[in-house]
């Protein structure tokens, strides 16, 4: 990020390269020619991304959008009948923290590898990755700035609970402890690249942090039923420590090249677009969730006329999942719509044509012919 210094006005901006003071419309640092961000790129990176010792934006961001979470999944929770404060704080239910954004080990929905990473199961949980990222994410946000760091989270993340998904036995998965890893793989390389006598320290203090979190899961997931995510632990550390030798590090005024720092702009735009489209996705699938609740307890009282506008909200907000096709095209049938039926069998039977299962709907599609 760019460096702030005592004597620029508002009207002028610090060169990234050089550090000279200059006008702010300058397009090329009249000292050493170095190409400059726009006044509003400028304006923009000191106001909100730039990163220097105390002040960490991208630390702060993550930190408060876990926290955030965390309560609102818990107003969530006492407010569903039949559960309390205290399953809101130590024992949440399943069903709610897969609504909430959890990823399901086997079931494989990109967003989920997403959002999982922002969704922790009770207050033991946050408080420790709350810890660990205020402690180890501004190492990381020192060597690469505000915005890689953001990127570097969300990326490491989704890798590790991706091989979670892929190589873990079935099992709900949440929580930040992935993209944390990675940030101790980051801080470790970076502190490796400096050669220091100060940053070699922080490297050995973040391998023995690793081992530590690595040893502690395998011998708790032995010895408990405590279920800890190793493969995301081991797989976020490992993407951490490659990124780490990838990504250019930043001097203790920020990048110097203007390359680097659109490049590291973009990369966070996209990863704050990603990242939304994918809580777009958490909001649609929780509010079918609650419709299909009101449509399959419609079915099972025989309110047909009203469970039929339940099944049909249910279906238009997630058509992600065969039981949104299953109770419309069912409740269809019941109240005579069967063309409404036959479109939605038409529509089921093409979007799952590559599942390995057969289709819970389609005995139904069966009966009342094409």
């Amino acid at each position: 990020m760019q460096n702030e210094t005592a004597n620029t006005t508002p009207h002028e901006k610090t060169c990234h390269a050089c550090l000279a003071s200059i006008p702010m419309g300058e397009k090329r640092c009249r000292y050493c020619g170095e190409k400059q961000l726009s006044p509003l790129e400028y304006r923009i990176s000191q106001k909100f991304l730039h990163s220097r010792i105390g002040v960490y934006p991208a630390t702060k961001l993550l930190l408060i959008v876990l926290v955030l979470l965390f309560i609102a999944m818990s107003i969530d929770i006492v407010t569903t009948d039949g559960y309390g404060l205290a399953n809101a704080l130590l024992e949440p239910p399943s069903e709610l923290i897969y609504r909430w954004g959890a990823h399901l080990r086997g079931d494989f929905v990109w967003w989920r590898l997403i959002t999982a990473n922002f969704i922790h199961i009770g207050i033991i949980h946050i408080v420790f990755n709350a810890y660990a990222l205020r402690y180890v994410s501004p190492y990381v946000e020192r060597a690469y700035g505000g915005s890689l760091t953001f990127v570097s989270f969300l990326f490491t993340g989704t890798v590790s609970m991706l091989m979670s998904n892929i190589f873990g036995a079935p099992g709900l998965v949440a929580g930040a402890s992935g993209g944390l890893m990675g940030f101790i793989g980051l801080a470790a390389v970076s502190a490796h690249r400096e050669k220091t006598a100060l940053s070699l320290e922080v490297r050995n203090s973040m391998l023995k942090w690793a081992a530590s979190v690595m040893i502690f899961g395998i011998v708790v997931s032995q010895l408990t039923p405590m279920g800890i995510d190793n493969i995301a632990h081991a797989a976020g550390f490992a993407m951490g420590a490659l990124l780490g030798c990838i990504l250019p590090t930043q001097s203790t005024t920020g990048f110097t090249k203007l390359r680097t720092i659109r490049l590291a702009r973009l990369g966070l735009l996209l990863a704050i677009g990603i990242t939304l489209t994918s809580f777009g996705f958490m909001t649609a699938s929780s509010v079918s969730y609650r419709y299909q609740t009101e449509c399959i307890a419609g079915l099972k009282l025989k309110t047909y006329t009203k469970a039929q506008k339940s099944c049909e909200i249910a279906y238009k907000t997630d058509k992600s999942q065969t039981i949104s096709y299953h109770n419309y095209i069912l409740i269809s049938i019941i109240n005579g719509k069967r063309d409404v039926a036959r479109s939605l069998c038409t529509e089921g039977r093409q979007r799952f044509k590559n599942s390995p299962q057969p289709l819970s709907f389609d005995e139904m599609c069966r009966s009342i012919g094409r």
